[in-house]
């Protein structure tokens, strides 16, 4: 039976004055149909509605001019972190490392180019990269991994670089290192631990992608592999999406490639996977899949609605309670490419649903986002991206035009 009637309100009309927490709480207990009825009544729960689903109510793209955006490089807009809303982009280089900052807080967005100073120990040991993979613990940032430079061969250098004094080291005595790769994936889950997923390995020559799962404790300065080769994990990909919200790590999309083909396509899982850190178990949410949990693995949760398609280069990020998936790309048998970029997906995996919902002239691009209070109160979704055609950095905010 529908819950609508729990809305309407009585003589006085107190219920629009409950506090929006409350409300919140209240619209959870509605399914998607009697939300919307509900949002016809008047703004105000139009707005609320809006927020609950979507977790804005008429998203808007504006692009942003960066002064000194020039010093950034297309190919690098996927290795920032944000730390203290500032994001943080190191740039390993052959010669003369930096690291660019934007503090998102500011009214007009600066590029600063901050000199990296390498560690007197780390100075003979120092690997110019490309394709790393960063994290952030406090304020430390730390980069794993990517393809030397110099050499042009894969590696698993892993540094430490201090955002305050922005010096370099090597973290030489790590303990059971993880091997070599590029395109993978790092993540924050704690005060103290990394995550790492996949990315691109090399054999006698060949390439091939890993579905390695391991954790880094920067206590113990020690890592762990988490995964066999037979456990219930994703499948081996690499230049994944990721995000750790609410103890949770999760994982979508990205490239897939095996040693026995060269072919470099779209990964064909359009699935995403939920590690929880807590009770240290994987989840797959089916997109599309609406089967009762009878007929599903206990690992499985079936979704229904509008859920995303496999793609490359998607933004996925903490949206409210929700997952936000925005942009990417979508390789063809043919290599035509389809840029999939006017719809930010969001699925609720409390109630396991996907709703989309449109964001007014977004342009086509590859994309990372973050969810950021660029002011006390105000939320929006900071998104830095790469024009697929022109390979020019693109920059935007997010708005509610509301």
């Amino acid at each position: 039976m529908s819950q609508f009637c729990l809305f309407r309100p009585p003589k006085g009309g107190y219920l629009s004055l409950l506090p929006n927490e409350i409300l919140y709480i209240l619209l959870d207990q509605l399914d998607d149909k009697d939300q919307y009825h509900l949002s016809l009544t008047c703004k105000k729960f139009y707005r609320l509605v809006r927020l609950n689903i979507f977790g804005i109510v008429t998203p808007v793209w504006k692009n942003v001019e960066i002064i000194g955006s020039e010093n950034l490089s297309a190919s690098c807009y996927r290795d920032g972190v944000v730390v203290n809303n500032s994001l943080f982009i190191p740039i390993l280089a052959k010669k003369e490392p930096y690291c660019l900052s934007i503090n998102l807080v500011q009214k007009s967005l600066k590029l600063i180019r901050h000199p990296i100073l390498i560690d007197f120990n780390t100075e003979s040991f120092y690997e110019p990269c490309e394709f790393i993979a960063t994290a952030a613990i406090g304020n430390c940032l730390y980069i794993f991994g990517g393809k030397n430079l110099n050499t042009g061969e894969i590696t698993n250098a892993f540094y430490e670089l201090n955002i305050n004094t922005f010096e370099l080291k090597k973290l030489h005595q790590s303990h059971h290192l993880p091997k070599a790769r590029m395109m993978c994936t790092l993540n924050s889950i704690d005060n103290h631990r990394l995550a790492l997923f996949g990315g691109r390995m090399c054999m006698n020559d060949k390439y091939y992608d890993s579905k390695d799962f391991a954790i880094y404790d920067a206590k113990k300065n020690s890592w762990k592999v988490l995964n066999s080769e037979s456990a219930f994990v994703p499948s081996r990909r690499s230049n994944q999406s990721t995000m750790f919200f609410n103890d949770k790590l999760y994982i979508y999309g990205g490239q897939q490639i095996t040693s026995s083909s060269t072919l470099n396509r779209t990964h064909d899982d359009p699935d995403i996977w939920e590690y929880d850190t807590l009770k240290l178990n994987w989840k797959r949410y089916l997109n599309g899949l609406t089967l009762s949990g009878l007929l599903l693995p206990k690992n499985c949760i079936s979704t229904s609605g509008v859920s995303p398609s496999k793609r490359c280069g998607a933004a996925i990020f903490p949206i409210r309670k929700n997952i936000g998936i925005l942009g990417g790309i979508k390789m063809m048998q043919n290599n035509e490419e389809i840029l999939t970029w006017d719809h930010m997906k969001i699925l609720s995996p409390m109630k396991q649903t996907w709703v989309q919902v449109k964001v007014k002239e977004m342009p086509r691009i590859e994309c990372v986002a973050f969810y950021v209070e660029y002011k006390f109160g105000t939320k929006d979704i900071f998104v830095i991206g790469k024009d697929q055609k022109e390979e020019k950095i693109i920059t935007g905010w997010i708005k509610d035009e509301q």
